[in-house]
């Protein structure tokens, strides 16, 4: 394998052309063509093409420029002025236009009249705008080097299938358009815009090159992104370059690799394919941060690293210049991935250091000495959180959004004399827990939940009684209670401390019941046990109600799975009233059709969005069964008709009894509920909503 400087060397012969018109290679034989390859001159497997690049990448072509005809430029370098191609040959030849060093600020205006040209040179004119050259469809070469281009538009190297080599360094370039480097492009070899004023680069520039290619170079710009704004991905079932990438001497700091995760999909098939490549970011102020350790990852394993020596690849010129600690090393090919941490600082406590750390798998919160009086309300995100908020003044420990996040909590040293809700629903992942040095009188029960958690409780300020007397159980099946010698209680006068693990019944008078108080007790529940069956017999239908009011909504947000859109319901509300009464009608109008259009709810209403000629209870029925939620205007006109009786029994079954949805029923006037048909329906009418 060359060296990576001979190489780029090698690289650079394909744009470099001396006046006296010498040839670019060695031609091969005699022929009539510019192109001239050998076709038999093929990588036999991706290892022989990563490690033969310098080889392959031009697919063993020469340039043979004495088959090119001289087209020649009428210029005048006054201010607005125009420039002309002429030439004493066919307008069909085959041209080479070399012009450097002038003052030409334009294309020349009859350039579709030469078709035929297939090197255009004008390097180091005052050119600014470069228009499109799909007229030029033969062009193979471009050199507009030393330039005043400041923008490439879209569509300037459409249908250009021969181009191989485009020189537009030493320009003031700040912005590429979308599409202009694209996959019709089929034969580019080398793309030079070092030496301009680029900030972002986008990944499809150089990552969309389904073939062997030679140099994709953006070094000496301002570069500080990588985008891809068109959200490029690779197909698996597509070969991609490779070829060599120059993103040197920018101002590159930040490595996103979700970007590439995307791109790649997995990450690690878009790495799998990058080893055969060059990438080189040499001279940028990376810094080595949780977002490299992905890439890092990767290339620790073992075979990667065999294969990264075998190619030579110079992709582990991706140097860290920040954090300090890591300054001067390989980004890619450091050893110790531990060292890959952020620094989060959104949701991030004052006075704490919020860190994530990749290699270990978790966010580690450290709020020591942070002088905090409460819990923080918001964390920053992650599964697996570790806190240390050891030595604070943290008086209650409740239950927060994040609790069921924790694996390892420190809260020791602070004057904490509640827990009683924190372990109460959610406390899974738990598997540390320090609580000593508080002023802790009593522990809740909810903390026998924490089954494998290791956990130290001493020097608390418990206190002995009946009701503590489970800590001794507790105690025995829990070997991972630290420092159980220093976890002691006190008795009620306070005289005595006993260690949990000695506490016996006798020693507080914790005597069982009587067979008086037993009967007295029993009789008691017997008869609110009866008193209880008969309230259910007789208010059956309003239990009901209120259980489908309050109840269930919220076990159907717990447990009901969500609905895919393909399966949404036709409408968001059916609305039943009476319309033939005109008050329900005209209050229908005038509240639930603007509220539903200010909210973009999608309501079906009979008498605005029924079929003239169809069957209205039949279409109304029909997106009752379409419709997620019934909203039943309920008065007496509407009690009194037969038909919208059968509508609200329907609506009733297919939302409440069948679970299909909710029915909501909106009083206009009192009625006495002895006018609803439907026993279940009516113990509905007290409520003011009902679901």
């Amino acid at each position: 394998m060359y060296p990576f400087r001979l190489f780029i060397a090698r690289v650079f012969i394909l744009v470099i052309i001396q006046d006296n018109n010498s040839l670019l290679f060695l031609v091969m034989g005699q022929t009539q063509d510019f192109v001239v390859c050998q076709p038999e001159c093929r990588p036999l497997s991706r290892i022989h093409e990563g490690t033969n690049l310098a080889k392959f990448c031009n697919d063993c072509c020469k340039f043979n420029f004495s088959v090119l005809n001289r087209l020649y430029v009428i210029e005048s370098c006054k201010i607005n002025s125009t420039s002309y191609f002429y030439s004493f040959m066919s307008d069909d030849s085959n041209f080479k236009v070399i012009h450097r060093h002038s003052c030409l600020t334009s294309i020349p205006v009859n350039i579709c009249n030469f078709s035929r040209i297939q090197y255009l040179d004008l390097e180091n004119n005052t050119i600014t705008q470069l228009p499109k050259l799909s007229c030029v469809r033969e062009l193979v070469i471009l050199r507009l080097s030393n330039n005043q281009i400041q923008v490439l538009k879209a569509g300037i190297f459409d249908d250009l299938n021969q181009l191989r080599g485009i020189d537009l360094s030493g320009n003031r370039i700040r912005t590429i358009e979308m599409g202009v480097f694209h996959n019709g492009l089929k034969k580019i070899k080398l793309v030079s815009l070092r030496h301009n004023n680029l900030t972002e680069v986008d990944v499809v520039w150089a990552l969309g090159i389904t073939h062997i290619f030679c140099l994709f170079d953006v070094s000496h710009n301002k570069i500080t992104k990588i985008t891809n704004k068109s959200n490029f991905t690779m197909n698996p079932s597509k070969k991609y370059g490779p070829g060599v990438i120059y993103l040197n001497n920018n101002k590159l700091r930040i490595l996103d690799t979700q970007m590439l995760d995307a791109i790649g999909n997995p990450l690690a098939s878009l790495m799998s394919n990058l080893l055969y490549w060059a990438i080189s970011g040499r001279d940028n102020p990376w810094h080595c941060d949780c977002r490299v350790h992905p890439i890092a990852a990767l290339y620790s394993v073992t075979a990667i690293r065999t294969l990264m020596a075998a190619l030579e690849s110079p992709f582990i010129n991706f140097i860290c210049k920040t954090p300090p600690n890591l300054k001067g090393q390989s980004g890619f090919l450091h050893q110790n991935l531990s060292d890959f941490v952020c620094n989060i600082t959104d949701y991030c406590p004052s006075g704490c250091l919020c860190q994530e750390q990749p290699e270990a798998g978790r966010m580690v919160i450290n709020c020591q000495n942070a002088s905090l009086a409460e819990m923080p309300k918001r964390l920053p995100f992650h599964e697996k959180l570790f806190l240390n908020f050891q030595n604070n003044s943290i008086d209650s420990l409740r239950e927060l959004p994040y609790m069921g996040r924790i694996v390892h909590l420190d809260i020791s040293d602070n004057n904490l004399t509640n827990i009683s809700s924190a372990f109460a629903s959610s406390a899974d992942k738990l598997k540390y827990l320090n609580l000593s040095n508080n002023r802790l009188k009593y522990l809740p029960e909810t903390i026998q939940k924490l089954l494998p958690t290791e956990i130290d409780l001493s020097n608390n300020m418990l206190i002995c009684s009946c009701d503590t007397l489970w800590l001794n159980d507790w105690f025995q099946s829990k070997p991972h209670i630290k420092n159980r010698s220093n976890i002691t209680c006190s008795t009620a006068n306070g005289d005595q401390r006993i260690t949990i693990d000695n506490l016996q019944p006798d020693e507080f008078n914790c005597r069982v019941s009587n067979s008086v108080t037993i009967i007295i007790v029993l009789g008691i529940f017997s008869f609110l046990a009866i008193l209880l069956i008969v309230s259910i017999i007789y208010f059956r239908f309003e239990i009901m109600a209120s259980y489908h009011i309050y109840i269930l909504p919220k076990m159907k947000l717990k447990w009901t799975p969500e609905v895919p859109e393909n399966e949404l319901e036709q409408h968001d509300i059916f609305v039943l009233v009476n319309d033939k009464h005109a008050p329900d009608r005209l209050w229908v109008k005038e509240n639930l059709i603007p509220y539903f259009d200010r909210n973009f709810i999608k309501s079906y209403i009979s008498f605005r969005d029924g079929i003239i000629g169809e069957v209205t209870a039949d279409a109304n029925i029909t997106n009752v069964h379409n419709s997620r939620t019934v909203l039943a205007v309920i008065s007496k006109s509407l009690l009194d008709d037969p038909l919208k009786g059968f509508e609200l029994n329907e609506a009733y079954c297919h939302k409440i009894k069948q679970g299909n949805g909710q029915l909501v029923l909106i009083k206009r006037e009192e009625f006495d509920p002895a006018l609803v048909n439907n026993r279940h329906i009516s113990g509905y009418v007290p409520f003011k909503t009902v679901y």
